[in-house]
């Protein structure tokens, strides 16, 4: 039976953020759909959920309603009511393919170019391969998406730069530092921005954190986290004087640093260089700091100016980043398109088999065993000949890489396969 790629997704793209969120997929909930899928339909089953989207993949028996069905499975596991699922963006074969090989690419991500969507891609390819049922066309497709994520990302500029504040703030400090090993991070505030920022750092090699925050319990959650300590905000002054980097993001609506705070920040450390970020709005560094040596402060329009930048870079890298995915996309249909070759040709044999066992038995019932011998090696000798052209048709075309989707599915629709198969099933 010809198969079909089914690719069903929920992102940034046609969802809304409370719906994304409803529709995020937990571990146990992929675990629970793909056991159900698998117990009811004869699919490979794959689901990749993150922050952004949430996206089903399956291969399986051709079939252009499949949602109308999964849609109920995934309503009970998320509990939701079937009308508040919005509709998903549903794509076949090529362009299902095509689309995830983008999702690898980080194409398709919010943050063009991020790099976080290849390890994701990965973390489903590993799920792939510790399900107990065999999925060997989804494990070879995540192989191909993986592919695309590699190859975009060493032989294009599409994933390099900052392409967010928190990111693009990680970048110029490194410029001034070099690294983070040695290094001191005051974190001021505990916000989602400021636990971002620091992740980053995290991510860069920083191994040295002291967080400060109005609120104790949020300030001192936040420090565990990092493996860092908690002081409280009457500290600040003197806790600038022993960082290398600080990072303000809180809701203030004054200034935490004044101009004459920092010049006793300076004069504490000998003026050896600061890196200061203030990602607050309002701020909460006196502009004026930027007039005392050594101390490096960047604020949002600064680091807006820096992301917009490389994406703008990055959008130049685009059309490279697609010639990599039209080419694994030719490949993939190739091997796809391979390993239909094979059934069609038994297919194909069996149903000129039939035909031919089926005339012998109607036209020469009673004749004697020397005669139907003779009439036997006659009508396979033939069927053999008419059988010829078409089989290395198909097998030279997979060689040289010509054959086509439509080429397999002319040849099927032409001698009824697809039915012949399902009545040889079913008998």
């Amino acid at each position: 039976m010809q198969t079909q790629l089914t690719a069903i997704s929920f992102s940034h793209h046609n969802t809304g953020l409370d719906d994304r969120d409803a529709l995020a997929f937990a571990d146990d909930d992929i675990e629970t759909f793909v056991a159900a899928c698998r117990e009811q339909w004869p699919y490979e089953v794959a689901v990749l959920s993150t922050c952004n989207r949430t996206e089903f993949y399956l291969q399986g028996p051709r079939r252009r309603d499949l949602w109308d069905d999964l849609k109920t499975l995934v309503a009970d596991i998320r509990a939701l009511n079937l009308e508040e699922i919005p509709d998903p963006a549903v794509m076949f074969d090529e362009e299902a393919a095509r689309h995830l090989f983008r999702v690898a690419a980080s194409l398709e991500s919010l943050a063009l170019g991020e790099n976080e969507i290849l390890g994701q891609v990965k973390d489903v390819h590993e799920q792939i391969l510790g399900t107990e049922a065999r999925s060997p066309m989804l494990d070879q497709l995540f192989q191909y998406a993986i592919r695309v994520g590699k190859q975009v990302r060493s032989e294009t500029s599409l994933c390099r730069g900052a392409v967010s504040v928190s990111s693009a703030a990680v970048g110029l400090a490194t410029k001034i530092f070099g690294g983070f090993s040695s290094r001191t991070v005051l974190i001021v505030g505990a916000g989602d921005t400021a636990e971002s920022t620091a992740m980053h750092f995290q991510s860069c090699g920083a191994d040295r954190f002291v967080v400060i925050n109005r609120s104790e319990e949020r300030g001192r959650a936040l420090a565990d986290s990092l493996g860092g300590s908690y002081r409280s905000l009457d500290g600040l002054i003197d806790t600038c004087a022993e960082a290398d980097v600080a990072v303000f993001a809180t809701g203030a609506q004054d200034h935490l640093l004044s101009f004459a705070d920092m010049k006793k920040v300076m004069k504490t450390r000998n003026h050896h260089p600061i890196f200061l970020i203030d990602i607050s709005n309002p701020r909460n560094i006196d502009p004026e700091v930027t007039r005392l040596d050594s101390a490096f402060l960047y604020n949002m329009d600064d680091l807006e100016q820096v992301v917009e930048s490389n994406l703008e870079s990055r959008r130049e890298e685009i059309p490279d980043a697609e010639a990599i995915i039209d080419h694994m996309v030719g490949e993939w249909e190739s091997w796809q398109q391979s390993m239909q070759v094979t059934p069609t040709i038994a297919s194909l044999a069996q149903f000129f088999e039939e035909i031919r066992t089926r005339e012998i038995d109607r036209q020469y019932n009673g004749i004697s065993d020397e005669r139907r011998e003779m009439l036997d090696e006659f009508s396979r000798g033939l069927i053999k000949k008419l059988l010829h052209n078409p089989i290395m048709y198909l097998r030279s075309s997979v060689d040289d890489e010509s054959l086509s989707v439509e080429d397999i599915h002319l040849v099927r629709s032409l001698y009824n396969l697809d039915d012949s198969d399902e009545t040889s099933d079913e008998t």
